[in-house]
């Protein structure tokens, strides 16, 4: 029967099942760490969106706001596009009294009796 000269030291049992424990507990620490991150990634994703339908509903009312806003400043825009007619028009009938006033004593000295 042949021997083999090996220059190896037989690896004992024990040695591997310790090694494999070490991974099969680095693997687990790994999947639990992936467990927890997933979850914590999904509940600030749920806080994430939380918060965007609420900063949705206050840009809305933002909006609606501004678009009121609007209106008003259309509105009174168009009040102070129209002063300056209502005052050149005022103006043109006062203006009109006068030299009706001022006609008018004219003529009256001229009309005695």
């Amino acid at each position: 029967m042949p021997t083999i000269n090996s220059t190896k030291a037989p690896m004992s049992y024990r040695r591997k099942v310790i090694l494999g424990c070490i991974l099969l507990s680095c693997s687990m620490i790994c999947i639990l760490m992936t467990i927890i991150f997933l979850y914590v990634s999904n509940t600030a994703n749920r806080r994430i969106e939380e918060i965007r339908a609420d900063y949705r509903i206050i840009a809305a009312r933002r909006d609606d706001r501004v678009e009121l806003l609007t209106e008003q400043v259309g509105a009174l825009q168009h009040k102070l596009d129209t002063i300056p007619d209502r005052i050149a028009d005022k103006t043109v009938t006062k203006v009109k009294e006068v030299v009706i006033v001022s006609e008018a004593p004219a003529t009256k000295p001229a009309q005695k009796p």
